[in-house]
């Protein structure tokens, strides 16, 4: 948003050990559509992203061919409410296409998919006024389909409840946040890896003096109860800087989200999570300039395919490139913000702005890997959900998510850059439902698409028959229904393989579990000479 194009093509020199990096235009492929934010997400369910744009005269999707080329098709209608502030994608009636919000300066309207993924109808009905910012979707709560969250730059945000039929209502009661304005950037994540999605807001408020509360960016914890608790400070997340973005990513690969802020004043902030939930701003030995403020977008992805993180932002240099011990490498590119998604289908994202298309050319050999969910029990999309990938390298993971940076709507793939490694050990998913599934020895280099439930998480075929755990969920006590197991010892661990704690089962034959935070956990065991894990929810 604040910088001209420089140029059509731009080379990134490779730092020590790490990847080439080089973007190529080519936008002779793609149609010539207004817009206003922009979408890469695929629109036709073919699990090929498309690049959207929404002008006031209709919708113009560019549909990605196996190819490399594209099908370019005007939607022509009337769009009352154009997302000149934001949009963000997902499938709210549950037909199996992606419908979309529209953050627009004074409404928000849904435009919703045809049930063959043809035709678009808007539903502008929502006559409230809203100034809005980032718009979102996410299951808040957690009932199967999705619901919008969007941002109000000079009011209380406006969360909308799904019926379950892609009906949307406001209603204040879904989450509630604090009643005060200067809401710029609402992103979903669950920071404190309890198994629920939590929502951290990026504030900034003009005109405002350095220690208003309306400055304070906020997180809301999820209560694993269909409540949030806001508690920014306790974890060192209350920033008062007039910021504009916040990204969470695993920076480090050490099995928890850390954060990257872009602010208009004060410094922006790289911010470590401690694996409890907890944050410490590490900056000033990132190699990230923090007096390089005011930037409006912020993104994260593995654009060289090391395996780790890159930042793609509205900074002077554009793209830092991850190093991989938690500092950067700046670099320039002649674009700074834009959707993320893979147009080309070679494993290499590549970014969509202002009617440009800017191809990665992949200057690497690494190796990669995108995961595409369809969910069951939880949203069809699969928002929400958790992939975390194994191999020599450790772990990597990444969330779902629909709405992230300041405006744009990047790619619903989940996609893994593992350098030059040949193999990936395995790839588990965390669905919202709690429901987990694991996949063995997949295919490197190619697109895996996940239904819910299709790969549960291997046990031993008859364990499933040796005892069930109930209730389950649980809010503190678990039963064996198998007798005998009384000071058989146990290890509790949670989704990421983190040892919570070491115990017996009691002379009751329970467990008493009431100490754990809400979330999905495993116990552990030795059953008739075997290994079992068993799957419960602590509620």
């Amino acid at each position: 948003m604040k910088k001209s194009l420089l140029c059509s093509i731009i080379s990134l020199c490779s730092i020590g050990l790490f990847a080439q990096v080089s973007f190529v235009n080519q936008s002779n492929l793609i149609g010539n559509f207004s817009d206003h934010s922009e979408c890469a997400v695929d629109m036709n369910g073919d699990n090929l992203d498309d690049y959207v744009r929404v002008s006031s005269n209709g919708i113009g999707i560019d549909y990605q061919q196996t190819d490399g080329t594209f099908i370019s098709t005007m939607h022509s209608m009337s769009i009352q409410n154009v997302p000149d502030w934001s949009i963000a994608a997902g499938d709210l009636d549950g037909n199996g296409y992606n419908d979309l919000v529209l953050g627009n300066g004074s409404r928000v309207s849904f435009i919703m998919s045809n049930e063959d993924g043809t035709a678009y109808t808007e539903d502008a009905s929502h006559t409230e006024y809203i100034f809005s910012q980032r718009s979102t979707m996410a299951d808040i709560d957690n009932d199967g389909d999705l619901d919008s969250f969007v941002c109000h730059d000079v009011d209380l945000s406006h969360p909308y409840r799904n019926d379950g039929g892609g009906n949307m209502t406001l209603d204040q009661t879904l989450i509630e946040t604090i009643d005060l304005p200067g809401n710029y950037a609402a992103i979903w994540v669950d920071y404190d890896n309890d198994g629920d999605t939590d929502m951290y807001l990026t504030k900034c408020r003009g005109g405002s003096s350095p220690g208003d509360p309306e400055r304070d960016n906020a997180m809301y914890t999820n209560n694993g109860d269909g409540t949030f608790t806001e508690n920014a400070e306790a974890i060192g997340m209350k920033d008062n800087a007039q910021s504009w973005a916040t990204v969470f990513e695993d920076f480090d690969n050490d099995g928890d989200f850390d954060a990257f802020i872009v602010n208009h004043d004060f410094q922006n902030r790289l911010m470590v999570n401690d694996g409890n939930g907890n944050f410490t701003d590490v900056i000033e030995t990132s190699g990230i300039n923090p007096t390089d403020l005011g930037a409006w977008e912020n993104q994260a992805a593995d654009f060289n395919n090391d395996g780790f993180v890159d930042i793609f932002s509205e900074m002077s240099k554009e793209l830092y490139i991850n190093n991989g011990d938690m500092t950067f490498t700046g670099m320039d590119l002649p674009f700074d913000e834009g959707a993320i998604a893979d147009l080309n289908n070679d494993g290499f994202l590549d970014i969509v702005n202002d009617g440009q298309l800017w191809i990665n050319e992949g200057n690497s050999n690494n190796n990669w890997v995108k995961v595409i969910l369809k969910g069951t029990d939880s949203n069809l999309n699969g928002i929400g959900a958790r992939v975390d990938i194994f191999g020599t390298w450790g772990k990597q993971m990444r969330e779902v998510r629909s709405g992230q940076g300041f405006s744009h709507m990047s790619s619903l793939t989940a996609h893994f850059g593992i350098g030059t490694s040949t193999e990936i050990d395995k790839i588990t998913i965390t669905w919202p439902s709690g429901t987990v599934d694991e996949l063995i020895n997949p295919d490197i280099n190619t697109l895996i698409e996940i239904e819910e439930g299709s790969s549960p998480l291997s046990i031993e075929d008859n364990q499933a028959e040796l005892l069930k755990l109930y209730p389950n969920p649980t809010a503190s006590i678990l039963n064996f229904s198998k007798a005998g197991l009384e000071n058989t010892a146990v290890q509790i661990v949670d989704i990421t393989g983190k040892i919570i704690t070491n115990t017996t089962i009691s002379s009751e034959n329970t467990l008493n579990v009431e100490a754990l935070k809400s979330g999905v956990y495993f116990v552990q065991f030795k059953l008739e000479q075997q290994n079992v894990s068993y799957k419960f929810i602590r509620k």
